[in-house]
C-alpha cells in the first residue's frame, strides 16, 4: 500500500526538525539527521509513484519525457535516457520505500524492457509509445551500444552495487556480453565498442567492475583492449588527453575537443578503473599504462581547471584552452578518477588537487547549486550530479563546512518536487531520487529501516568507530533497523574502495563475523555479530516514543578466553 502523507503530518514534521537545536549534541544531530533523511525518502517514493502513473497502458513501460521546458510530451522508451536514468532509481526507491511495487511493478517493467526493446541479441533500441515498434527503421549499432552501455553504466551495475544479485544484475550481463560479441570497430588492439570517450568509458567503468565480480575473462580482453588503444596508441599522439571522437580508419582525432563533463568525462574514470584492474589481473599492463596514465592526470589538472580548481566544462586538447565559458556542473565526477590515481599511484599531488577542490565548492556553494541568472543549462539535474559529486568525495576526504553545504543544496534539490511527483518532465527527474537516496544513506550513515514508514525518522551519528542511531516514531511502530556492510567487497568483489560514478558510498559499515557492543536506549550493551546487524536489530517503539541505539566496534577475534 502506497504511504499516505498529509499537508498537515509534513508541516508538523518540519516543525519539528526546527525545533531541533544544532549543538555538540550527538543525539541530537542524529535527531536532525532524521528527519532530513525522511523528507528525502518522501520526495524519492513521490517521484516513484509520479513516474508510475504515467507508464504506457499498452505497453507498460515509462515515457521519455512530459512537457520538459515547453515541449511536446515523448511517450517513447529511448534506453539511453528512460532506461539509464529514471527507471532504475524507481527501482531502488521501491526497494527502499515499498518492496510490494519493488516486487511488482518494477519487476512488471523489466519484463516489458527485455520482451519489447531487445533488437541485436540482448541489446536493447528505443521504442514507440503504446507498443507500435522501434523508433528507427533499422538498427544502428552506434545508437544500440550507446543506450545498452548508458543503461549498465548509470542504472544497473548501481543497483548491483547497492543490492547485489537481483533480474537486473542478470540482465546486465547478457547487455554486457553482446556489447562485447558485436564491438564494430577493428583495431590492432582488438574490437572496440566505439569510436568516443562517453562509450568506450562506459564500457571500462562496467566491465573493469563485471570482471572484479565475475573473474570472467571476456571482461578482463576487452577492458585490456580498449585501455591499449587509449593508454598506448591514442594519447602519445594527442597531447596526452583523450579525443573526444576518433576515426580508427584513419587513426586520427575527428575533433580536438574534449569533454571534463558527463559526456565525455566517463573516459578518465574508465581509464582509472582500468589501471586498478590492471594492478591486480595484469601487473605487466599496469607497469605499460602507468607512464601515460600519469601524463593525462598531471595534464588534467595542468589546463583542465579552472582558477578555483574545478574542472572547464570542455577544452581544447591541442591548445589546453577552455571552450565553453563554464564549469563543469558534475565537477567530482573526473576528480574520483583523480583521487583513484592517487590511490593506485601514491603521488600526493592527485590528493591534494581533491582536496583543493573541495574546499574551493564549500568555499563557493554555487557549485552546489547556481541561482544566478542566466542559468538555463543548471537545472535539477545538475543539482543532482553536483551534491552526488560531493557525497563521494566527501566520504573519502572529510571537509569542514561541505556537509552544511549540501544539506542547503539538497533542500534547494528537494523544494522544486512537485506535488504530483514530477521534478521537470523529463527522464532526468530519476537522478534526483538518486541523489536523495545517496543523501539518505548519509544521513543515517548506511542504516534503515524495515518496512519503512513516512512517521518513523532515522538518523545518525558517526564517531570514529562507532555510531549513534535516533528512531523517533511519530506513530506506533515495529520492525528492524538494518546496518551496512562493505558492499564494494562483497557485491561487487573490488580488492579497494576507490572512488567511482554512479557508486552508493558506505559509511557505517559491519563486518560479519566481527563483535560489537549495542545499547539500546538506556538498557544494558549486548554483544552482537555484525551478520546480526545486518539481519536487522528488532526493535518497537509506540507512538511519540524516541530510542538511541550506540553500536561500538569490539575488536578483532579471537574473542573466547
Amino acid at each position: 500500500m502506497r504511504p499516505v502523507v498529509s499537508v498537515v503530518w509534513w508541516c508538523a514534521l518540519l516543525s519539528a526538525a526546527g525545533a531541533v537545536a544544532p549543538d555538540d549534541d550527538a543525539a541530537a544531530r542524529a535527531a536532525r539527521n532524521g528527519r532530513q533523511a525522511t523528507r528525502a525518502l518522501v520526495t524519492s517514493n513521490r517521484i516513484m509513484h509520479g513516474w508510475l502513473a504515467r507508464r504506457d497502458p499498452n505497453s507498460g513501460l515509462l515515457p521519455h519525457r512530459g512537457r520538459f521546458q515547453g515541449s511536446e510530451p515523448d511517450p517513447s522508451w529511448v534506453v539511453a535516457n528512460t532506461a539509464a536514468d529514471l527507471y532504475p532509481f524507481m527501482v531502488m526507491a521501491a526497494r527502499l520505500t515499498e518492496p510490494d511495487v519493488y516486487n511488482g511493478a518494477m519487476l512488471d517493467i523489466l519484463r516489458q524492457e527485455t520482451l519489447l526493446t531487445t533488437r541485436v541479441g540482448r541489446l536493447s533500441d528505443d521504442v514507440k509509445g503504446g507498443g507500435q515498434g522501434f523508433v528507427r527503421a533499422t538498427p544502428d549499432m552506434d545508437a544500440i551500444i550507446f543506450g545498452s552501455g548508458e543503461y549498465m553504466k548509470d542504472g544497473l551495475i548501481p543497483l548491483t552495487e547497492l543490492f547485489g544479485d537481483t533480474p537486473w544484475y542478470h540482465r546486465m550481463q547478457g547487455i554486457a556480453a553482446d556489447i562485447i560479441r558485436h564491438a564494430p570497430y577493428e583495431t590492432s588492439r582488438g574490437r572496440l565498442p566505439a569510436q568516443t570517450t562517453e562509450i568506450n568509458g562506459n564500457m571500462l567503468q562496467v566491465l573493469s567492475r563485471l570482471y572484479f565480480k565475475t573473474g570472467e575473462k571476456a571482461y578482463l580482453d576487452q577492458v585490456l583492449a580498449i585501455a591499449d588503444f587509449y593508454f598506448l596508441d591514442m594519447l602519445p599522439t594527442t597531447h596526452d588527453l583523450p579525443a573526444d571522437r576518433w576515426d580508427v580508419k584513419t587513426q586520427k582525432p575527428l575533433n580536438t575537443r574534449f569533454v571534463l563533463s558527463d559526456h565525455g568525462n566517463e573516459i578518465v574514470g574508465g581509464l582509472s578503473e582500468a589501471f586498478v584492474l590492471a594492478m591486480h589481473a595484469r601487473p605487466d599492463k599496469a607497469a605499460q599504462y602507468r607512464p601515460a596514465f600519469i601524463r593525462m592526470i598531471d595534464r588534467l589538472l595542468a589546463v583542465g581547471r579552472t582558477a578555483d580548481g574545478v574542472w572547464h566544462h570542455d577544452i581544447d586538447i591541442v591548445t589546453g584552452k577552455p571552450i565553453a565559458n563554464r564549469h563543469a556542473h558534475c565537477w567530482g565526477y573526473m576528480f574520483n578518477g583523480v583521487y583513484t590515481a592517487y590511490m593506485a599511484t601514491g603521488e600526493p599531488r592527485f590528493r591534494e588537487a581533491v582536496e583543493r577542490a573541495l574546499g574551493t565548492v564549500t568555499r563557493t556553494p554555487t557549485y552546489l547549486f547556481d541561482e544566478t541568472p542566466p542559468v538555463a543549462w543548471w537545472s535539477a539535474d545538475s543539482y543532482s550530479d553536483a551534491i552526488e559529486s560531493a557525497l563521494v568525495l566527501l566520504n573519502r576526504i572529510p571537509t569542514p563546512g561541505l556537509p552544511e553545504q549540501i544539506d542547503i543544496a539538497t533542500a534547494k534539490m528537494l523544494d522544486v518536487v512537485r506535488p504530483d511527483g514530477i521534478v521537470e518532465d523529463w527522464y532526468g527527474d530519476g537522478n534526483t531520487i538518486r541523489t536523495a537516496l545517496m543523501y539518505v544513506m548519509w544521513k543515517a550513515q548506511g542504516a534503515r529501516l524495515e518496512p519503512w514508514n513516512p512517521q518513523v525518522h532515522l538518523g545518525a551519528e558517526r564517531d570514529g568507530s562507532s555510531v549513534l542511531l535516533s528512531v523517533t516514531a511519530d506513530r506506533a511502530w515495529a520492525g528492524r533497523v538494518h546496518f551496512d556492510y562493505p558492499r564494494h567487497r562483497d557485491h561487487l568483489h573490488l580488492p579497494i574502495n576507490y572512488p567511482r560514478l554512479n557508486e552508493w558510498p558506505e559509511w557505517f559499515t559491519v563486518e560479519h563475523d566481527r563483535r560489537y557492543e549495542v545499547r539500546v536506549g538506556d538498557g544494558p550493551p549486548a554483544a552482537r555479530l555484525g551478520a546480526e546487524l545486518v539481519q536487522g536489530l528488532a526493535l518497537t517503539l509506540k507512538e511519540g516514543e524516541s530510542v538511541r541505539i550506540r553500536v561500538n566496534d569490539g575488536g578483532a577475534p579471537p574473542y573466547g578466553h
